[in-house]
């Protein structure tokens, strides 16, 4: 890895709090969160998990992606909103969008811009190199 990926590591297990959910061998937890991200298209009823298990606390609540090879499945989050992971970066460092039930994982960070390039520089570090593999 090059150094501003290894310094992005530290920031993914470190001040950039992304380990809490992304851990373990595939980077996921396997739980859903409600993350604060917007609908698109606006006002598509994006209920999440609630459609199968009728509960409020699991409303816009997704499953933890694995992020090996996350360079290689753009566009981002379950709804596509994200064309990039430099955007993915900059919504959980805002803390994610405005949502009284979010999970309280979800807050603003406060990542300098070397810092976020970093830790995109890690994520790419995630990849393939090899994109037929």
């Amino acid at each position: 890895m090059s150094p501003s990926a290894v310094r992005g590591m530290r920031l993914f297990f470190g001040k950039a709090k992304c380990s809490i959910c992304h851990n373990g061998p595939r980077l996921t937890d396997a739980q859903f969160h409600n993350i604060g991200v917007p609908d698109f298209p606006p006002d598509q009823g994006d209920i999440g998990r609630k459609k199968v298990t009728g509960e409020l606390f699991h409303l816009r609540s997704y499953k933890t992606p694995g992020l090996r090879y996350i360079p290689q499945t753009a566009p981002y989050m379950h709804n596509g909103i994200f064309k990039t992971l430099k955007d993915v970066v900059e919504f959980y460092d805002m803390g994610g969008n405005d949502d009284p039930i979010k999970s309280p994982f979800i807050s603003p960070i406060g990542l300098s811009n070397t810092e976020k390039r970093e830790l995109v520089d890690f994520m790419l570090s995630l990849g393939s190199e090899n994109s037929d593999y």
